[in-house]
């Protein structure tokens, strides 16, 4: 990967930046970025055929048994109409099991069928060497950094 030299910052005074570059800016390089992620995820993933929120969803429900959609959309950083989206499609392979929370007719509970069960112990399997590989150019100390600045960049949000 070419090395891009970080951007200057602003200029005061809403001057024009004469060197503004688009290849030097966050938008744009956190995009390349992605999409570097995206082709070595749906790589590992191949037949599986999941998204990767697909796999946050399956990964996540692995650990917490059943969980709220609402819930289950927050822990994986999707809004609600996506979560919804997800858990619909993944219910439509008989990967999840949703059901009515009896204490609670407005919510929805979500688990893993035995199907869903199965993949989410592969998919849990494979999750270490889709970060290795997507980190391999990193060392370390840089790869903590990363994904430390990451994290904080999100909590924005």
């Amino acid at each position: 990967m070419a090395e891009v030299k970080a951007p200057a910052p602003p200029p005061a005074g809403g001057a024009v930046d004469e060197d503004y570059r688009l290849e030097a800016q966050i938008g744009f390089l956190l995009r390349r970025a992605h999409q570097y992620a995206s082709d070595v995820f749906q790589n590992r993933i191949g037949a599986r055929n999941l998204t990767p929120q697909q796999f946050s969803v399956l990964v996540t429900l692995l650990k917490n048994r059943e969980v709220a959609q609402t819930k289950l959309g927050e822990i994986t950083a999707m809004d609600p109409a996506t979560v919804l989206g997800v858990v619909q499609r993944l219910a439509q392979r008989g990967l999840v099991a949703v059901r009515t929370d009896p204490a609670d007719g407005r919510r929805r509970l979500v688990q893993l069928t035995r199907d869903g069960h199965e993949l989410a112990h592969e998919l849990e399997a494979i999750g270490p060497a889709i970060s290795g590989e997507i980190l391999a150019g990193f060392d370390e100390e840089e790869q903590r950094s990363l994904l430390r600045l990451l994290d904080r960049l999100g909590q924005k949000s």
